[in-house]
């Protein structure tokens, strides 16, 4: 399905977010160089946004945090590394690998950060085992992503944004967009929660943004 709507992804979650989705990835930037990493793994890149977002933003703050962003989908990474290139994105290697499956040596990043993918992995068991697992000791785990919110204003807010991704998928005959609207449906935030804290993870908080729709966990290892 990405390798489908990998040549128009970055445009179309622009227009399906309404031009929210980078305001929400740089939070979690700041939330990662707020920690001063000099190490940095991006798990499910996709088109590469955190991670050059991340690299940037180090630079521009005199950071020299280097980033390593993997996805399996080879289209997305030649997105990813065209687009690096084209914004003169430094420190930051794209990179294939699995999310379930790293192929780095247990504590070799200060940061791990996922942003809009956790849905798309088999086991969230293994994401977390294997993100924990490289992380160094204390090191930050950050997450953003998508689910149904709790608030009676953000509650029917997901529903009409949810139907909107459907029509859009249903016009373009685009698989993808007819997916996630169900999966993110099924996605139960608060038993996620619990799965982070029984992966051994500590201060866990988590804050919400568009009336819950969006939310950032962050934690340490």
């Amino acid at each position: 399905m990405y390798s489908e709507a990998h040549g128009s992804y970055d445009i179309t979650n622009k227009f399906l977010s309404f031009n929210t989705d980078n305001r929400i990835r740089k939070k979690a930037a700041e939330a990662i160089l707020s920690e001063n990493p000099a190490s940095v793994l991006d798990i499910a890149t996709g088109t590469g946004d955190l991670a050059i977002m991340t690299a940037r933003l180090a630079g521009e703050k005199g950071l020299k945090a280097k980033v390593t962003a993997i996805d399996m989908n080879s289209g997305m990474l030649s997105v990813a590394r065209e687009k690096a290139r084209r914004q003169g994105a430094r420190n930051v290697v794209f990179e294939k690998g699995d999310a379930t499956e790293l192929k780095y040596a247990d504590g070799s990043f200060d940061a791990v950060v996922c942003s809009f993918a956790l849905k798309n992995f088999d086991s969230q068991e293994k994401f977390l085992k294997e993100a924990k697992r490289v992380l160094k000791r204390n090191g930050t785990f950050v997450l953003i992503d998508i689910s149904k919110p709790e608030s009676t204003i953000g509650r029917p807010a997901f529903w009409v944004y949810m139907r909107y991704m459907e029509l859009f998928g249903l016009i373009t005959g685009k698989r993808l967009y007819k997916w996630l609207p169900g999966s993110t449906a099924e996605f139960n935030r608060k038993e996620f929660v619990k799965k982070v804290k029984g992966a051994g993870f500590k201060d866990v908080k988590v804050e919400e943004y568009l009336f819950g729709i969006s939310y950032l966990l962050k934690c340490r290892k």
